[in-house]
């Protein structure tokens, strides 16, 4: 939940951003979106155990076009991709420096992609527009980027089932405030429910007694409530989340502004 009386931008910029950084050994996570959301490349349906994508002769021609890129570009290896309807998704390893940019291989590699739909009868240009990069930069960010892509089928049909929970809600009323939220808001009327504030100053044997009684209330029912900003917090936030405990997060700044391009299609990053 973010407090709608808080709002905060973040300028973030990276060295990978200087030049000749594209051609260099990096780690990127590629996301490319059909035009106007159209669902291009296959079709979400579930086998019985696992969701799963149906793809049409698009999306199996993005497929195709990701073997040729490896025969091309030798200097490159895929750790993970995902053909969902209306996106598709790849990361990228450069492995050693390219001729040229990774920019200039993901558009040779969408041209590909175009030409291929060109073939099956499709003229229109299949994507939105130019692709969205995410680029690692710290530890742990590796195997986000990859289990994201690896789930993305599962919760795409998790948000087709459930859609309430996957929409932000603007000005949820909360203790007297006004919050933009997402998420299950039956835990906000929970009649148990714990709040676990800590002081940055709080020692290691502190912090693991506080979580000990943390966790056995979570194990009977509460809900647990935090803003997870101290280190004793975002331990404790991140234990009951890992082991699967209702969990509401307070954030200064978590959700695209009401009426930004960002906004219709938004979900949480990371671990959330």
């Amino acid at each position: 939940m973010t407090n709608e009386n808080k709002s905060t931008p973040k300028n973030e910029t990276f060295t990978w951003l200087q030049p000749g950084a594209w051609r260099k050994p990096c780690i990127v996570h590629v996301t490319m979106v059909a035009n106007s959301r159209q669902a291009l490349f296959g079709k979400l349906t579930h086998n019985g155990s696992e969701a799963v994508i149906e793809k049409t002769p698009i999306g199996w021609a993005l497929i195709n076009q990701q073997r040729r890129l490896l025969e091309l570009c030798p200097e490159i290896k895929i750790l993970a991709d995902k053909v969902m309807p209306d996106h598709h998704h790849i990361v990228f390893q450069v492995q050693r420096t390219m001729p040229r940019s990774i920019r200039e291989v993901v558009r040779g590699y969408m041209q590909g992609c175009k030409e291929e739909a060109r073939k099956h009868g499709f003229t229109e240009n299949i994507y939105d527009g130019p692709p969205f990069y995410r680029v690692l930069t710290h530890k742990g960010q590796l195997h986000a980027m990859i289990e994201y892509v690896k789930a993305n089928t599962e919760r795409a049909w998790q948000r087709r089932q459930n859609p309430d929970l996957f929409r932000m809600h603007r000005k949820t009323e909360a203790c007297g405030l006004l919050f933009t939220s997402m998420g299950n808001h039956f835990l906000l009327e929970w009649p148990d429910r714990q709040l676990v504030e800590m002081s940055r100053s709080a020692s290691n044997e502190q912090i693991d007694e506080r979580l000990k009684s943390v966790l056995a209330a979570a194990h009977n029912g509460a809900v647990t409530y935090t803003a997870a900003i101290s280190t004793g917090e975002r331990i404790i936030a991140r234990t009951v989340r890992e082991k699967g405990f209702p969990l509401v997060v307070l954030l200064n700044d978590g959700f695209p502004a009401e009426g930004s391009p960002h906004e219709r299609f938004y979900k949480p990053g990371g671990a959330y």
